[in-house]
């Protein structure tokens, strides 16, 4: 009973084995699927102007800034401003006691007009014997040896006079100098900044008694590298920013002494209509740092790196060629190319992902519609 069931079995498998290979035979051909090209978009490069901006903080001064400090030294005896004063010119900032200084300068005085009068007095003496010898040298009656001398006498002593009345000029000028300098006055308007005076204390020349700062215009002042330092010139314009408002300024000091801490240069620059900023603030400072002309520029977009290199992909004879670039100055949206390729190479100015160094592509133009190759 067995064998005819198994054989059966085998006999339905083999049918329905036969049903599947003939249904396969029978079923239609399917269409081979055929991947196209990556599209792409190319372009030439033009040339034109480009910049480099840089930003970096800055400190808000005053324009103008005056160290106030006494020409003579002695004790403070009077204090006529304080801090955050307004001054005009010549209004008075303290009294200094130089008394001994003014006395001795009254005695030299008093002692070159005492010179002047005995001087002028021998003047006097001498011009009158003269005065008298000429009539009578002019009759015969004087020896020429002896006019001469009483004229030699009478010219020497209007020369002492002369010298010794330069002598009290020289002596008055300095008792009024000193009577002046008892009194420190302001040298400009502005502000009184940095006032550390201290009542019967003693001063000297060297003592910086305040600041005035000038109630005009705000500069700003920044370092920067000598790269950046050698790319700025005297008047050229920087922008700064504080508290969302952006003011206006020109260079004004470029300095090409290093500062030996920082390794970097200083620079200046005045602001205009920023008389609402606060010495001593921070501010954002940006300028130009550097330019080039007649550049050959390609957008940072078609720009690739390997390994920190950049490459651009040049279209040619429907290949995408990997070209290796150098870059001169960079910008936001820009760079300048300065060596690797020509403004008539064709340039891939789209991106995909299957664009590679060798890959056939072909080219589309913005609206996606294929273009002449």
């Amino acid at each position: 009973m067995k064998k005819p069931i198994t054989i059966i079995i085998v006999v339905a498998l083999i049918g329905a084995l036969g049903a599947a290979v003939a249904a396969r035979l029978m079923k239609p051909k399917e269409e081979m699927q055929v991947k196209e090209l990556p599209a792409v978009t190319v372009t030439t490069l033009s040339t034109g102007t480009i910049e480099r901006e840089t930003s970096l903080m800055g400190t808000i001064q005053p324009s103008d800034t005056y160290h106030v400090m006494p020409k003579t030294s002695g004790e403070i005896i009077e204090i006529f401003v304080q801090n955050g004063d307004q001054v005009k010119q010549g209004d008075p900032i303290a009294r200094i006691d130089n008394q001994k200084a003014i006395d001795s300068a009254k005695a030299a005085y008093d002692s070159a007009n005492a010179s002047l009068q005995a001087s002028q007095n021998q003047a006097n003496t001498a011009t009158d014997a003269l005065n008298r010898m000429t009539p009578l040298y002019q009759a015969g009656d004087v020896s020429p040896q002896t006019y001469t001398s009483t004229l030699n006498s009478a010219n020497a002593a209007q020369s002492q006079a002369a010298a010794a009345r330069a002598q009290v000029n020289s002596a008055k000028l300095q008792y009024d100098t000193q009577v002046e300098y008892s009194t420190v006055t302001a040298p400009a308007d502005g502000t009184i900044q940095n006032q550390n005076m201290t009542l019967n204390a003693p001063v000297s020349q060297s003592s910086e008694l305040c600041v005035i700062t000038g109630s005009g215009q705000r500069k700003v002042k920044f370092s920067v590298t000598e790269d950046v330092l050698n790319n700025l010139s005297l008047g050229q314009k920087v922008t700064v920013e504080k508290n969302s408002t952006v003011y206006e300024g020109t260079i004004t000091d470029l300095s090409r002494l290093v500062d030996s801490s920082s390794g970097l240069f200083s620079v200046e620059a005045v602001l205009s209509h920023a008389e609402a900023l606060t010495d001593g603030v921070a501010a954002k400072v940006q300028l130009v740092s550097a330019t080039a002309r007649d550049a050959l520029i390609v957008p940072v977009d078609y720009v690739y790196y390997s390994s920190g290199n950049p490459y651009v992909y040049v279209y040619e004879n429907g290949i995408a060629k990997r070209v290796f670039i150098t870059l001169g100055i960079t910008g936001d949206s820009e760079y300048q190319v300065l060596d690797g390729i020509t403004g008539s190479d064709m340039v891939v100015s789209s991106w995909t992902e299957d664009i590679y160094d060798g890959a056939s592509v072909r080219i589309i133009d913005e609206n996606g519609n294929i273009a002449a190759n």
